[in-house]
């Protein structure tokens, strides 16, 4: 009797490892819109902490400002 519970629970786990692989809900993408300001503010953050260059921090403010 264990012998039978236990190829049916192993049956059922692995069937719904399977299924959970299946998805269900479909995956959309987010624009989100951040203004000119916050991206200027985050571009000039990022220069500061020495993420970036000046020349591209230059070429990335001038991108924004031109938008």
């Amino acid at each position: 009797m264990k012998t039978i519970y236990s190829v049916i629970f192993i049956a059922m786990f692995g069937l719904s490892i399977a299924l959970a692989g299946c998805g269900g809900a479909d995956v959309k993408n987010q624009n989100t819109t951040v203004s000119e300001g916050q991206q200027l503010i985050d571009l000039q953050k990022a220069y500061k902490s020495g993420a970036i260059t000046k020349d591209q921090y230059e070429e990335q403010k001038a991108k924004i400002l031109d938008k």
